[in-house]
């Protein structure tokens, strides 16, 4: 059963819904103004739906802190996902991404992964040389060798927690509905381009009886053991400063996921909230 939820929920949020990095069609790599502040902590839960069954899954947060870093001023973002535990006798997740971003260029300076997958485990650090374009990994997979690897990548090219984070901070104000946005992520052994469309305005009521003014995406996802090819996610990001994500959800190859937003605290700018419970 692909239960890999909690996992492929924070490749959305990290890697589609924001996701993203040289976005060619803002031309410009990083920022110049951040959405997001030292403190930020947002928290999602996550439904499965396999027939007429839905279930509560997991939850997944991300937390922003500025760092010093091995003597960088840095974002310091980190992810968890987890399953619940009504759902562990199936299956198990416990899994963390970090990643130290330089605050004066927006470059990646080094990404970790750990996953642990109902005894699977994966343990992944990354760095990131931009002056010559190439990633350096090294990976543990259970009880195999340690494997070392180099990836060659284009300018403005990002992991998937500062890809997540560069796509709210970018000027959407320019961008027309229907107009698409590539965006280019290292994703393991490989460079990907996502496409990322903007449909336009809505009105989201979430699962805490709020309405936000939102924009809607669709983003194009990576062909995998758990999304199918060229299938499409759509993701609602707060129509505000803060491009927060609202409500996501996509098909799988069995059944669907959704995520809604559950809590936030330490945001930057008010929240685009038209009704509150």
């Amino acid at each position: 059963m692909y239960f890999h939820l909690p996992v492929r929920i924070t490749r959305w949020l990290c890697g589609i819904i924001c996701t993203i990095m040289p976005l060619l069609a803002f031309s410009q790599c990083s920022p110049s103004n951040y959405a997001f502040g030292d403190g930020e902590y947002i928290t999602y839960e996550i439904n499965y739906n396999l027939g007429p069954i839905w279930l509560k899954a997991g939850k997944v947060d991300f937390n922003t802190r500025l760092v010093d870093f091995k003597g960088t001023p840095c974002w310091f973002i980190t992810s968890a996902g987890r399953t619940v535990s009504s759902i562990e006798f199936l299956f198990k997740v416990r899994d963390t991404y970090k990643t130290w971003i330089d605050t004066s260029n927006y470059q990646t300076v080094e990404f970790q992964r750990y996953i642990f997958e109902n005894g699977y485990l994966l343990q992944n650090t990354s760095w990131f040389d931009y002056r010559n374009r190439i990633v350096f990994s090294n990976t543990k997979r259970n009880e195999d060798p340690l494997v070392t690897d180099t990836l060659r990548m284009k300018s403005c090219t990002y992991d998937m927690l500062s890809g997540c984070f560069l796509i709210r901070s970018m000027n959407l104000d320019t961008l027309h509905t229907g107009e698409l946005i590539p965006i280019r992520m290292a994703i393991d052994d490989s460079v990907y381009t996502i496409q990322v469309k903007l449909i336009g305005k809505e009105i989201i009521e979430n699962i805490d009886g709020n309405q936000y003014r939102c924009l809607k995406f669709v983003a194009t996802m990576v062909e995998g053991t758990v999304f199918e090819n060229d299938q499409e996610a759509a993701f609602w990001v707060t129509d505000d400063k803060n491009r927060i994500p609202v409500y996501m959800e996509a098909k799988i190859i069995v059944g669907y996921i959704k995520a809604y937003l559950t809590s936030y605290t330490g945001l930057k700018y008010p929240l685009a909230i038209i009704k509150s419970e």
